[in-house]
């Protein structure tokens, strides 16, 4: 009695991943218009009464995935020839409006970021960070440095007894101005 009991869960589960719904077939179908309707218009409330669906090829899946479009892709990192378009942006933006400006850069996509590096961070951004901060980026940094070969201690705060002269001495032109 028990081989059969789990004899019949396995087939439920089967029937049930076959399933147009719980298969994934209807989300697939889901941006392909006519098989969509296809596909709803076949369901039914009762799960075991819908009926099956064949195994697709994975080359028709794969190419029904493949979206194409016909607007040119943002750049990941800038270049030279970006900072002209950039100018150019700005002044189309300036002189025609919103919907002008929106209309060139659906045509000349600007550059995602400066730097194709998830991990890059300006000096600036660093150097205003709190000092914990900047410890632990240190040790990340000479831990990856490390692996390169580069040897240094992540823990080592450098002083510089002459920055404080230099800033008193400029304070101090400041209040004589």
């Amino acid at each position: 009695m028990q081989e059969t009991q789990s004899a019949q869960h396995n087939q439920t589960v089967n029937k049930a991943s076959q399933d147009l719904e719980f298969g994934g077939s209807l989300n697939r179908a889901s941006n392909q218009g006519a098989k969509f309707a296809l596909l709803l218009s076949m369901l039914q409330q009762d799960v075991l009464a819908r009926p099956r669906i064949g195994p697709t090829s994975e080359s028709v899946t794969q190419h029904a995935y493949d979206v194409q479009s016909d607007y040119p892709e943002a750049p990941l990192q800038a270049i030279a020839q970006d900072w002209p378009l950039a100018d150019t942006t700005s002044q189309i933006l300036h002189s025609d409006g919103i919907r002008s400006a929106q209309l060139w850069l659906a045509m000349h996509p600007q550059p995602l970021s400066l730097h194709n590096d998830a991990f890059h961070i300006d000096e600036d951004i660093f150097e205003n960070c709190d000092i914990h901060t900047q410890s632990r980026y240190a040790q990340h940094f000479a831990h990856s440095q490390e692996a390169e070969g580069f040897n240094g201690s992540p823990n080592e705060i450098k002083v510089d007894e002459t920055g404080i002269f230099d800033l008193l001495e400029e304070i101090g032109l400041q209040m004589q101005a």
